[in-house]
């Protein structure tokens, strides 16, 4: 696994963890810890999945469906509909 640079992730960390707090009112930590956490931001982290190329919705999008789902490969980013 190629790791993506660090600056990169840390640009979708703050962008995505922004979208969770504004849209589920969530503590700050709770929305930090609920992404790093999840397998979006692990796909994020494998610089060979190429999601650095996404836009910060799509990422937040990932999440949002790997919480509903269970899976972020469910989201039309990915399914490509």
């Amino acid at each position: 696994m190629n790791k993506t640079k660090y600056f990169i992730t840390d640009y979708y960390n703050r962008r995505v963890i922004e979208h969770i707090i504004e849209k589920y009112a969530m503590k700050p930590m709770d929305a930090v810890r609920s992404f790093l956490t999840s397998e979006t931001h692990a796909l994020l982290e494998d610089e060979d999945n190429g999601m650095w190329t996404f836009s910060e919705n799509a990422i937040f999008d990932m999440w949002e469906v790997e919480k509903i789902t269970g899976n972020p490969r469910q989201s039309e980013y990915i399914r490509g509909e």
